[in-house]
């Protein structure tokens, strides 16, 4: 081989190390930026799964609390059905009507409590 024939095969061989070189740091660059497109997804994802642990935390309480509430009221109506019941004994008709409303209040708001407990356990089932 003469001097022009090896410096066209050196020439070569650069061309072709230098091509591989550059799909080698372009590929590199891509799998970096991948990565990091992973890294933010993975990122938000974790929010998005603390938000929703918080929240549910937060509907198990108020859960516990409205039950809580329910049981109060149930005792108090237990009371003013006994204190009805001594008062139909004793024929004082207005304060079995004062008793009869109390107990109407109180049974509606138990019925609502009931009807939030619902919809709060609904929003538990779904998380």
């Amino acid at each position: 081989m003469n001097c022009n024939g090896i410096t066209k095969l050196s020439v070569l061989c650069v061309s072709l190390f230098m091509i591989g070189g550059c799909t080698y740091h372009k590929a590199m660059n891509e799998q970096g930026r991948r990565q990091a497109i992973i890294e933010v997804n993975l990122a938000q994802e974790k929010q998005v799964t603390t938000k929703q642990e918080i929240e549910k935390l937060k509907l198990e309480k108020d859960l516990v609390l409205l039950k809580s509430e329910i049981l109060s009221i149930d005792q108090e109506i237990a009371k003013i059905k006994a204190k009805t019941e001594k008062i139909k004994l004793d024929n004082k008709k207005n304060a079995q009507k004062y008793y009869k409303n109390q107990l109407s209040m109180l049974e509606k708001t138990k019925v609502a409590l009931k009807k939030d407990i619902s919809e709060k356990e609904k929003i538990l089932a779904v998380l």
